[in-house]
């Protein structure tokens, strides 16, 4: 009894210590620790670097600057092109074209970018994704690899793969963002490339529904991105600030709160729909929404497409293009509850006044049913 005991215990501590070796936190440690040195991974304030690439639609050069604090400048190039330019500051998200044309992007698109940001993501690759779950053994590119279940930034499912001979990063999977379907994006590191004392992906092949993207970095260097690279230009401040005052209005709606819906109209707003121009009292629009908003419950109030943002370039007057579909639930005159949809687009006029952003005009259109 003595000594099977004892040999129960001899297999329990085996298995206790494999599942030590196989959680999360080690396997991310181990990969950490095979890209550097806690030291020198911490030194690197900016990466810069620059690919040769190769796709189903012939060859390209891709270029980025990355920095801590969430910064990124996205390029890429084609010899038959003008280069696509994405940049993102923290929350702030934006195109520049090659006229100095300013664009706003989201975390959509964003996530698109530094999904190319493959050294940051070696160095980093604890903060990339969360909720992270062992999910077993698998072999990539014919490596055999521990595989980790993970969430990426957007919340979506996703898959993270480490060499288990020396727990380098083998490659991850995302979900491709704007498929409609559930598409997975799969990026394998093949080769990677000394750069100081620490060990960075030089090779990356991305594949997707239309084929394998391979890039290959010429140029990798630490620490030469300036930081003028990610400043947030005044017309993306104020991007930003008009996209706030929009998406407050949709709280206003299912919070059927009138005042905060209210709070962003500028004195003397225009109302422009059916023929008709009319510039409503402060008092007469918080009666009409208070009454709309007590008889209407919202299911949706969304946006079809992301709303069109264009600023001036002192950045004092905006105008915004929405695109909206809207399901509430209401009563009829014997009580009887019914659900209306309807599908509107309108133009949105904005001046800042007093350092902020009022809603001086709109012009809406209603689908025709």
């Amino acid at each position: 009894m003595a000594k099977l005991m004892s040999l129960i215990m001899i297999a329990l501590s085996s298995v206790i210590s494999l599942a030590a070796q196989n959680s999360p936190v080690e396997i991310i440690q181990r990969s950490l620790d095979s890209v550097g040195p806690k030291s020198e991974r911490e030194r690197v304030k900016s990466i810069h670097a620059i690919a040769d690439c190769f796709g189903p639609n012939g060859k390209y050069i891709t270029e980025i600057d990355s920095a801590s604090g969430s910064r990124l400048v996205f390029r890429q190039a084609r010899t038959n092109g003008a280069p696509y330019v994405g940049i993102q500051n923290g929350a702030s998200y934006w195109t520049r074209g090659v006229d100095g044309e300013i664009k706003m992007a989201d975390a959509k698109t964003g996530f698109v970018w530094h999904s190319h940001d493959y050294q940051r993501i070696a160095l980093e690759i604890g903060n990339y994704f969360r909720d992270y779950t062992f999910g077993g053994e698998e072999k990539v590119a014919g490596i055999p690899a521990w595989k980790l279940n993970a969430k990426d930034e957007l919340g979506n499912d996703a898959a993270v793969f480490f060499a288990k001979s020396d727990g380098l990063l083998v490659g991850f999977a995302v979900r491709n963002p704007f498929s409609a379907a559930t598409e997975m994006i799969r990026t394998v590191f093949s080769e990677w490339k000394q750069v100081g004392k620490l060990k960075l992906p030089s090779v990356a092949t991305a594949t997707d529904k239309t084929g394998d993207f391979v890039l290959r970095f010429r140029a990798i260097r630490i620490n030469r991105s300036s930081d003028d690279l990610f400043a947030v230009p005044a017309k993306v401040v104020a991007m930003t600030e008009i996209l706030e005052v929009h998406n407050r209005a949709r709280a206003a709606h299912f919070r059927r709160d009138a005042a905060l819906l209210l709070s962003s109209f500028a004195d003397g707003f225009a109302d422009v729909r059916n023929g008709s121009i009319t510039r409503p009292t402060r008092e007469s629009s918080l009666s009409r929404f208070e009454n709309y908003f007590r008889n209407s419950e919202f299911v949706e109030w969304d946006d079809i497409d992301a709303p069109v943002i264009e600023v001036s370039d002192d950045a004092t007057l905006a105008y915004t293009l929405v695109h909206k579909r809207v399901r509430l639930r209401t009563k009829n005159a014997d009580g009887a509850e019914i659900e209306e949809f309807d599908v509107f687009s309108w133009i949105a006029t904005y001046r800042k006044i007093r350092g902020e952003w009022k809603l001086t005009a709109i012009a809406s259109t209603r689908a025709p049913k």
